[in-house]
């Protein structure tokens, strides 16, 4: 009886201290998106159409410094939607994701001007080349679950083809 005690307490202590280390990793985070955006005015910028992302048309602004790519933001214009995203890097690697998707209540180009019916949005925070949180609206999807793989999986593709549009 003891030993399953001791064991289910190794198991809880494992579990707190992975979790402080996850929070001390995405604190990380939120300070270097902090300073790439207190920095952003600084950073050569290069805007760009990005062709096949979306028939209404897709915005790319990149800002990048002499150490590399720093951030991408693309605005994508859909026929029943507009989403706003924006991938930060760190040397070459993507560290954080946002994404806002507004939802229009109709089409564009129908008789009334469509009006925004939802905002999603997701958040996805990336560690030594490895997803460590995402987040869809202010619920914190499962590692593991087809959710968060599917999450995840759309917008580390989306960055990579953004990025590849930059050297084009």
């Amino acid at each position: 009886m003891k030993l399953a005690v001791f064991i289910i307490f190794l198991v809880m202590l494992a579990s707190v201290a992975a979790h402080a280390q996850v929070e001390k990793q995405i604190a990380s985070i939120r300070a270097e998106v902090a300073a790439i955006n207190k920095a952003a005015t600084i950073y050569d910028k290069k805007t760009r159409n990005i062709d096949g992302i979306s028939t209404e048309g897709a915005e790319a602004t990149y800002y990048q410094s002499g150490k590399g790519l720093k951030k991408i933001v693309v605005q994508v214009y859909g026929e029943t939607f507009r989403a706003t995203d924006e991938f930060y890097y760190s040397g070459e690697e993507l560290i954080f994701a946002f994404q806002k998707l507004s939802k229009y209540n109709g089409s564009i180009g129908t008789r009334s001007a469509p009006k925004i019916a939802r905002i999603e949005e997701t958040r996805l925070y990336r560690s030594g080349d490895k997803t460590i949180r995402i987040l869809s609206g202010k619920k914190a999807l499962k590692p593991g679950e087809i959710e968060f793989t599917e999450k995840e999986y759309e917008l580390i593709e989306f960055a990579d083809q953004l990025k590849a549009e930059l050297d084009k």
